[in-house]
């Protein structure tokens, strides 16, 4: 880690100290080396089991796809006016499309993610769900505490006209999850994005499992990462599909994409 990263992270520490025990704790599993990397039986169970974005939404909604094309080429210029700004990487958001048009074709009421960063995914979320007439994002997240002052730059791609519609936490999952099941009584979609550790994906979804609404939908990105996903739908027999080898889905939608697409 560099000097100035190291002083960052002091002054983040310092001005920040209730967020010390969860720091410590991300810095030790990282330390340790438990984000395993991912197998090639992985890789190969995610190539059997994948269909294109493409594919799933153009023959679930294929209106509702083309808007969501509209949205992905409004956002990344909407995007690099903002980010052009930032002397700082933020780091990517996912395929904001596909979240987009999912929320969309959902028509979710209460919608929770964890991972924010510059906030792509969390103005996907918030935009579809003004398209759809209401709802509300719940975020979790914990700023990348390498610069400085870095709550500033969580979420900066949301426009203020979005914010009504969202809680924002950033005490990092093990405390904002929590937190956000006191004010829900359900979940319709789950977005998890944040700690790419088992320990982490296992911690989240156990947690709101049990809030997930009937025709909920649980959306893990990253799943080329470990075999967890793959372990725990197959464990558990629980329906699921695979998107583009990267995300994982567990739900309703699960159903009637095979439906469709079969």
């Amino acid at each position: 880690m560099r000097f100035e990263s190291l002083i960052n992270v002091a002054r983040f520490i310092a001005r920040n100290p209730s967020r010390m025990p969860v720091l410590a704790h991300k810095i030790g599993k990282r330390l340790l080396g438990e984000n395993d990397a991912g197998s090639a039986d992985n890789d190969r169970w995610l190539a059997e089991h994948s269909i294109s974005v493409d594919q799933l939404a153009r023959r679930l909604d294929a209106s509702l796809w083309a808007e969501a094309i509209e949205f992905d080429a409004e956002q990344r210029r909407h995007a690099q006016s903002v980010l052009e700004k930032i002397p700082h990487d933020l780091g990517g958001g996912g395929d904001h499309r596909f979240l987009y048009w999912l929320t969309r074709y959902l028509r979710p009421k209460v919608v929770v993610e964890t991972g924010v960063a510059a906030g792509w995914s969390s103005r996907a979320f918030l935009l579809a769900l003004r398209e759809n007439g209401g709802g509300m994002l719940y975020s979790s997240d914990l700023p990348y505490f390498r610069l400085p002052d870095p709550d500033r730059f969580v979420g900066v791609l949301v426009e203020d006209q979005l914010r009504k519609d969202w809680k924002l936490y950033l005490e990092g999952d093990s405390a904002n999850l929590p937190r956000i099941l006191d004010q829900v009584n359900r979940i319709d979609v789950f977005h998890y994005d944040s700690d790419k550790m088992r320990s982490g994906r296992e911690f989240a979804v156990s947690l709101i499992k049990e809030r997930l609404s009937p025709d909920g939908v649980i959306v893990m990105d990253d799943i080329f990462n470990d075999d967890w996903f793959r372990n725990y739908v197959t464990t558990h027999d629980l329906p699921f599909a695979v998107v583009e080898r990267r995300y994982g889905i567990i739900g309703s939608l699960v159903a009637t994409s095979r439906q469709t697409l079969a």
